[in-house]
């Protein structure tokens, strides 16, 4: 495996985890919401990532001071 790819195989990889993470700690979907979002994210890789970030985080609350 050349580097450069070794490179963007570690990047995908980080950012798949960091997004079953998000989905994992997001209150706004249930077990079976969350399930269709990592299938998503896994399947469509990059893209289901970025679906994630604009369609199913949801409402995003900002904590008051």
């Amino acid at each position: 495996m050349e580097p450069i790819s070794a490179g963007f195989t570690l990047v995908g990889l980080i950012i798949f985890v960091v997004t079953v993470v998000s989905i994992a700690q997001n209150p706004n979907h249930g077990a079976v919401g969350k399930f269709v979002w990592i299938l998503v994210a896994f399947f469509l890789s990059l893209l289901g990532s970025i679906l994630w970030l604009i369609f199913g985080r949801g409402r995003v609350t900002r904590a008051r001071r």
